[in-house]
């Protein structure tokens, strides 16, 4: 196992997920990135004037983050990512870091698809109807070219 992918957001469960990364990395030799999807584009109808016409077609769009929120969002990743990274590289010297945006699950994959052995996310269970709309996760389970162990 050369490649492991850690999917990190700051919480309490990526920081321990990424601590048993970093102990297989040792038994393995194994080179970590520690992988931080920032945000994705904003789904949802546009009200505006001219929108009163038109809208049932605004319905499910796909909106591009504002450069701002951006910004703010990759300041976010940044700051949890710093604070994280002085102590991982006491422990381990082979580790990287990158900040994306998109769909988590997604992401996750298509980093993954780079040549990753494997990939350690945590499970964040929600009870909510209205968040059922799929874990990333499972999606990231059952889309991934690797191995995915799931940290519970």
């Amino acid at each position: 196992m050369e490649k492991i992918l850690v999917a990190f957001d700051g919480s309490e469960k990526s920081k321990k997920c990424l601590s048993l990364a970093i102990k297989l990395a040792g038994l393995f030799e194994s080179y970590i990135t520690v992988f931080y999807v920032a945000g994705q584009t904003v789904v949802g109808p546009m009200i505006s004037s001219s929108a009163a016409t038109h809208s049932s077609e605004l319905q499910g769009t796909i909106l591009p983050i504002p450069g701002n929120m951006r910004d703010l969002m990759t300041k976010e990743a940044l700051d949890v990512l710093s604070q994280t990274r002085e102590d991982v590289e006491k422990l381990s010297k082979k580790i990287d870091y990158a900040i994306v945006f998109g769909d988590p699950a997604s992401e996750i994959v298509k980093e993954a698809e780079k040549g990753y052995d494997l990939i350690v996310i945590g499970y964040h269970s929600t009870h909510s109807t209205m968040l059922s709309l799929g874990n990333v996760a499972e999606k990231v389970t059952k889309n991934a070219p690797c191995s995915v162990l799931v940290f519970k």
